[in-house]
């Protein structure tokens, strides 16, 4: 049996490298405006930060909130104990 010799990549490796790239473009394309105005830059990628972390933020809330549950032919899995986001701790005491 022949077995493969590549390695597998993870996606974060892909998004960054996309992201690097279209970051390349961007200062490429409009590095004059990011000499001319770098506090007004600044503020622009604080905002846009900002608004990526709300969303995530968002996202994971209505994920505990609404579970999604796959229809599956076995047994129901046990809901989790407390939201992954709250100040819940363990019974040993370990924050999740």
């Amino acid at each position: 049996m022949i077995q493969a010799r590549g390695r597998a990549i993870p996606v974060s490796a892909v998004v960054t490298l996309l992201i690097g790239v279209v970051l390349g473009f961007l200062v490429a394309r409009f590095g004059g405006y990011l000499v001319r105005y770098p506090v007004e830059t600044a503020l622009v990628a604080v905002l846009i930060g900002s608004v990526l972390v709300l969303g995530w933020a968002c996202r994971e809330m209505l994920r505990d909130l609404v579970p999604f549950r796959r229809r599956a032919a076995g047994p129901e899995p046990e809901p989790p104990a407390a939201p992954r986001l709250s100040l819940a701790r363990t019974p040993d005491g370990v924050r999740r």
